[in-house]
C-alpha cells in the first residue's frame, strides 16, 4: 500500500516548488497551462447591486443617503466562467549542476486579466543549485494564494478559501530564496523566504497629501514538510503600506497615505496586515485523502481617504479614490480586526478516471472594537460535493466535473469581514438572503504534463 502513497506525496511535494509539474519540454523551452469553462446555476443569488458606487464597496456605511451598493432582489441566476493560464519557461543547466531559468505566466478570466491590472502573474529569473537552493528575482505570485488555491481547488472551494482573508497574491518587485529539501528521520523539510515591494501610490490630487505616501513592503515565510503520507505547509505573510482589503487574490498595491488632513483624520497610521496559514493533506491509502486548513487574518484597518482638492476659492472636490477598511465614518478612525477561518475536505479516487470530493469552508466572526457593523458579527459556510472524470476517450488531458454547493450565513446583514464584498463567493447577498444552492458544470483542458494541482 505504501508504494502507491509515497510517489503521490513526494511528487506533489517537489512539484509545488517550481510551478506546474511535468510540463511539456521542447529542449530548453517548457510550456504548461490550462483552460477551463464553467457554468453555474444559483437558485437564490443577487441579481445585481442597487446604486452602485466605488465608495463603500461593502455597502455598510450610513450616510451617504441613499445608501450605495445595496443588495438588489435575489432569484435564479446563471453565469459563466472562462479561465486560461499559460506559463513559458526557458532554462539551461551547466555542467557544474547550476541551472538558470526565466519564466513568465499569464492568466485571463472571461477575456480580461484574472487579477486586476496584472495580465502577467509571474515574470522572474532564477538560479538554482541542488545543494544551495534557488534564488528568484522579479515579479512573482505569493505562496499564501497559490498554495491555498492548490489545496482547495480539488474540493471546489478555491474562491472562498484562497481568495478570502488578509494577504496579497502578487509581489510586483520581489526576491525569493528557496532552500533545497533537507532529509530528516521523519520526512523532508524545505524553507523559503520572500521579500517584495510595490510603488508608492500618490493620490489623484497630490496637493491633498498631509505627508508622503507610505513605502509599501511585504515579506513571506513558507515552510513545507512531507513524508510518505503527509504534506504539511506553514505560511506567514506580513505587509505594511499596502491598500487594505480582505481579497487575498488581489495584487500588492501601495496605499495613498493621509490625504484628509490632521483635523479630519488625526489618528492615521500606515495600514498593515498579516496572515498565518497552516494547511495539509493526509493520504490514508491510494483511494482516500483528507485536506485541512486554518487561517488567521489580521488587519490594522484603514481610514477612508477623501483626497480633497480645491477647484475654486469656495469649493473643494472629494475624489473618493480609496474606500478604507473597517473604520468608523463618524470620526474616520480605523479599527484593527482578527479572524480565524477553517477548511476541511476529503477526496475518494475510484480508479484512474473518477474522483469524488466533499468539503467545506467556514468564514468566522472577527474580533474588533469597531462600533460599525462591517460583517464582523456574521459567519459564512460554503459546502460542496464534487465529481470529476477524466475522459481519455476524447483526449487524455480533458476532465469534466460537476458540483452541488450550498452557501449559508449565520444572520442577515453584511458578509463576514473575511469576504471582500457581500457577493464575492457564490453570489448570495446576506443582506437580502441567508442561503442559496449552487450547481456547477465544467470542463478542464490541461496542456500536456500539467497537473490538476497547478490551477
Amino acid at each position: 500500500m505504501k508504494s502507491h502513497v509515497i510517489p503521490q506525496a513526494l511528487m506533489l511535494s517537489a512539484a509545488l516548488l517550481s510551478g506546474p509539474a511535468w510540463a511539456e519540454q521542447f529542449g530548453p523551452l517548457e510550456i504548461s497551462g490550462f483552460a477551463k469553462d464553467e457554468y453555474r446555476y444559483c437558485d437564490n443569488c443577487s441579481e445585481g447591486l442597487v446604486n452602485k458606487s466605488t465608495y463603500d464597496p461593502r455597502g455598510v456605511l450610513n450616510p451617504p443617503d441613499p445608501m450605495v451598493n445595496q443588495g438588489g432582489p435575489s432569484g435564479d441566476k446563471w453565469d459563466n466562467l472562462g479561465l486560461v493560464q499559460l506559463t513559458l519557461g526557458l532554462s539551461h543547466e551547466f555542467d557544474n549542476a547550476i541551472r538558470i531559468e526565466g519564466k513568465v505566466s499569464g492568466r485571463m478570466r472571461n477575456w480580461d486579466a484574472d487579477i486586476y491590472d496584472n495580465w502577467m502573474t509571474d515574470l522572474y529569473a532564477d538560479i538554482a543549485h541542488p545543494k544551495y537552493g534557488t534564488l528568484y528575482v522579479g515579479k512573482m505570485t505569493s505562496r499564501s494564494w497559490t498554495r491555498a488555491d492548490s489545496f482547495a481547488y480539488p474540493l471546489g472551494l478555491s474562491s472562498p478559501w484562497a481568495e478570502s482573508g488578509a494577504g496579497y497574491s502578487i509581489f510586483p518587485e520581489a526576491v525569493r530564496y528557496s532552500s533545497r529539501q533537507f532529509e530528516t528521520p521523519v520526512g523532508k523539510l524545505m524553507v523559503e523566504g520572500s521579500y517584495g515591494q510595490a510603488k508608492s501610490r500618490k493620490p489623484l490630487n497630490p496637493q491633498s497629501s498631509v505627508a508622503p505616501p507610505p513605502d509599501p513592503w511585504i515579506y513571506e515565510v513558507f515552510v513545507q514538510y512531507s513524508n510518505e503520507k503527509n504534506l504539511v505547509e506553514l505560511i506567514y505573510q506580513q505587509s505594511s503600506g499596502g491598500r487594505q482589503s480582505s481579497f487575498s487574490k488581489g495584487a500588492f498595491y501601495g496605499a495613498q497615505g493621509n490625504t484628509n488632513g490632521l483635523t479630519s483624520s488625526p489618528d492615521y497610521e500606515t495600514p498593515t496586515e498579516n496572515v498565518l496559514m497552516l494547511m495539509g493533506t493526509y493520504w490514508m491509502n491510494p483511494h482516500w485523502n483528507f485536506s485541512y486548513g486554518v487561517k488567521r487574518s489580521d488587519w490594522s484597518g484603514q481610514a477612508q481617504q477623501c483626497d480633497y482638492g480645491p477647484v475654486s476659492p469656495v469649493l473643494s472636490v472629494c475624489y473618493w479614490d480609496q474606500g478604507g477598511f473597517n473604520y468608523s465614518q463618524d470620526i474616520n478612525k480605523a479599527h484593527g480586526a482578527v479572524a480565524y477561518d477553517f477548511m476541511l475536505g476529503a477526496s475518494y479516487v475510484l480508479d484512474s478516471k473518477w474522483t469524488f470530493t466533499a468539503g467545506g469552508v467556514y468564514l468566522n466572526k472577527a474580533s474588533t472594537n469597531n462600533p460599525v457593523e462591517w460583517g464582523q458579527d456574521n459567519t459564512a459556510t460554503f459546502l460542496n460535493l464534487g465529481i470529476y472524470r477524466k475522459v481519455p476517450e476524447i483526449y487524455k488531458n480533458i476532465e469534466i466535473y460537476a458540483g452541488i454547493g450550498r452557501v449559508m450565513y449565520d444572520r442577515q446583514g453584511p458578509a463576514p469581514l473575511s469576504m471582500p464584498n457581500n457577493t464575492a463567493f457564490g453570489g448570495v447577498d446576506p443582506r437580502t438572503s441567508e442561503s442559496g444552492n449552487i450547481i456547477t458544470l465544467g470542463i478542464n483542458f490541461l496542456l500536456p504534463g500539467t497537473t490538476e494541482r497547478d490551477f
